[in-house]
């Protein structure tokens, strides 16, 4: 069971956002480019010189190659403006949570509903802590993705416990 060791680790809407933005600016840059280089070199005004047989192979896949990459760059924007709605919603959702939880969720209230023992490690404590954080939230707000969750609730416990 390989994979990748970051699966977990939570990367925000306007991110992915962004990463999909740059990424059609790029396919689209160099696949424009790509077909003016390829008509500049068949017009002579770039000295390329290809030779006959292998000359029309040679454009017609690169010509092919540019193509693909113009429409993964058009593909590339439609997926970043996707992301960036997304991106709204879910800042929208991060605003609700952290006005909620700082409403209605309290060190003390938190540490209230759990029972240690004398010698509980610290960081014992803490994942239970964030573990019944999580579940105020999952309570209030319903499932939602479980990294989605992990990144709020890790800010979530910097400002209700480190006060």
């Amino acid at each position: 069971m390989g994979g990748n060791k970051d699966e977990n680790v939570y990367r925000d809407k306007k991110t992915k956002a962004e990463d999909f933005k740059s990424s059609a600016y790029t396919l689209l840059i160099v696949g424009i480019l790509g077909l003016v280089a390829l008509a500049m070199i068949e017009l002579g005004i770039l000295p390329i010189k290809l030779a006959a047989p292998g000359k029309y192979i040679t454009y017609a896949v690169m010509g092919i190659m540019f193509i693909v990459f113009i429409i993964m760059g058009i593909s590339s924007f439609r997926s970043a403006k996707a992301y960036e709605d997304e991106a709204r919603d879910e800042d929208d959702l991060t605003a609700r949570i952290k006005e909620w939880a700082n409403k209605n969720i309290s060190a003390d209230d938190i540490k209230s509903r759990i029972y240690f023992e004398d010698n509980t490690p610290e960081e014992m404590k803490y994942f239970r802590y964030f573990e019944v954080m999580k579940e105020l939230i999952v309570q209030e707000f319903g499932d939602m993705n479980v990294s989605y969750l992990d990144a709020v609730c890790e800010e979530l416990y910097s400002e209700i416990f480190e006060k």
